[in-house]
């Protein structure tokens, strides 16, 4: 489709929702309701909030109300069962794999043609933010982009500081200078940090700022100096140099930095899409291969090898991890006083320099078919409002850590003001770090791809399902990982898990 065509600008909004087939049913509230529903955590949900309330402010007689679904999983639980009772909001926050179960059941508003009427411009949209909206259904767009982050590596930057002062005396391999920027680098990085932390023997003690070992703070105050980490409560088994949130990401990411694929998509003669598993393969097994000698080498770990559910930030803050892995919209979460946190880009290949690939993450905005003309047309309203407007998309995005979605937005005045704000810190300064990195280098012309994978029925059973591979990862014995055969069956067990998604 051209994604900007001039035509009709002029005529009332609610002559050209009138003209749109829906279906009509009733909604929470009065006539003149919009219900939102989102997965947001608490900080999110307040700054939404209160862009709401402006709405509501602006628009007299019209009332958004917002329903939180304590999570996007839920989220997608709450919108698939209120399909028979056709009880589901106007508008809600979504993945593209949440985006193609809701086109499978019929309840998604196709934005189409009412973009067209109201000749909004696409191509201020990030393309990569986009793209995903325009894969549910070919040449149609299905939502707007919204909130948007992608994956960065935290680091301690007061640990790397450290370590430099610690192997200052040492040559190749065991000499740290910087940070690194390959997995290849990360391993030589991580055994040289093992071994001076080993032969100093700093764990269970504390490392001054001098870069000397203290058997506590109080023999470090004795020397004058000021603890600068503090491993106390970290013994040597507790302790890994770099940690990966998000094992779906990290499986999934990986595959394509080691030159593989991970899902695929075509589209059947009845207009359908049917998309396919594609992750076993030789360039998996090799990723897998890799990442099992660094867990074997306890230089990696994923949320449950510290014993935690979801996260690494804990054990960060805990300095029993100098590198965590995850959403540049989650770093405010590492920030800790006596840590100096640092962002830095995501490791990646260098075997494979042209698969620099990180993830890009977050939601869009979507509409569904329930309500009448008159409400269908405000709703849109909102939408555009929420994903089109510059100065409210940019301020949603400073307020929450996420990245704006268009380049008005980036470009506004307000938005600008925030990236080269040189007053900022501590919490503030690193989620700024955060997405000043996305510009800067994931789009700053370094050779980065941020991805995202296609949204298809089953996609997100595939993607739930494919993160318990890095687990079994980190398990398996050095003889186990020795044989291709041991992954390709390992690899086979996850496709059957999906049985209608594996290719032919």
């Amino acid at each position: 489709m051209n994604k900007k065509i001039k035509l009709l600008a002029a005529v009332p909004v609610i002559g050209l929702f009138a003209l749109t087939s829906c279906n009509q049913g009733s909604t929470t509230g009065g006539s003149k309701t919009i219900n939102i529903w989102t997965g947001f955590g608490e900080s999110m949900t307040t700054q939404l909030v209160n862009i709401l309330n402006d709405y509501e402010a602006d628009h007299e007689g019209w009332e958004v109300v917002h329903t939180g679904q304590g999570g996007y999983d839920n989220l997608l639980a709450a919108i698939v069962g209120s399909v028979s009772t056709r009880t589901y909001p106007q508008l809600a926050v979504a993945y593209p794999d949440h985006m193609a179960q809701y086109q499978e059941s019929g309840i998604l508003f196709d934005l189409t043609s009412t973009i067209e009427e109201q000749d909004m411009d696409l191509d201020k949209f990030y393309s990569n933010y986009l793209q995903e909206n325009l894969e549910i259904v070919p040449e149609h767009v299905m939502g707007l982009p919204f909130n948007k982050s992608t994956e960065v590596l935290t680091t301690n930057r007061t640990f790397i500081d450290v370590l430099v002062k610690m192997t200052a005396n040492k040559t190749g391999a065991d000499k740290i200078t910087t940070v690194p920027t390959t997995w290849q680098e990360m391993e030589t990085f991580g055994l040289a940090t093992l071994k001076v932390l080993k032969e100093t023997g700093a764990f269970n003690k504390v490392i001054g700022a001098d870069g000397v070992v203290y058997e506590n703070a109080v023999a470090a105050g004795e020397a004058g100096q000021d603890v600068a980490i503090d491993l106390t409560n970290v013994g040597e088994n507790d302790f890994r140099v770099c940690s990966y949130d998000s094992q779906a990401n990290f499986f999934i990411t990986m595959v394509r930095q080691w030159g593989g694929t991970y899902t695929t998509v075509e589209t059947l003669p009845n207009g359908k899409t049917q998309g396919y598993m594609q992750y076993k393969s030789s360039e998996t097994v090799e990723m897998l291969k890799f990442f099992n000698r660094l867990f074997r080498e306890g230089l990696i770990g994923i949320p449950s090898t510290f014993g935690e559910s979801s996260y690494t930030s804990t054990p960060f803050k805990a300095y029993k991890t100098i590198f965590t892995i995850g959403s540049s919209a989650g770093v405010s979460n590492c920030v800790q006083d006596g840590i100096e946190v640092e962002i830095n880009p995501l490791p990646y290949n260098a075997d494979k320099p042209d698969c620099k690939y990180v993830i890009s993450q977050g939601t869009n905005l979507v509409m569904f078919k329930n309500v009448d003309a008159e409400n269908r047309a405000q709703t849109f309203d909102l939408l555009k409002t929420l994903t089109y407007d510059p100065e409210v998309n940019a301020t949603f995005a400073k307020n929450t850590g996420y990245i704006p979605v268009t380049t008005d937005a980036y470009e506004s005045t307000v938005y600008q003001d925030y990236l080269t704000d040189e007053s900022l810190t501590g919490t503030s300064k690193t989620m700024r770090d955060a997405v000043k990195l996305n510009f800067d280098v994931y789009q700053g012309g370094e050779g980065w791809t941020q991805y995202v994978d296609p949204g298809f029925v089953g996609s997100s059973s595939i993607r739930s399902n494919v993160s318990g591979i890095m687990a079994a990862c980190e398990g398996a014995s050095e003889e186990e990982a020795a044989s291709d055969d041991y992954w390709y069956d390992l690899l086979d067990t996850y496709y059957q898990l999906n049985p209608n998604n594996i290719p032919a």
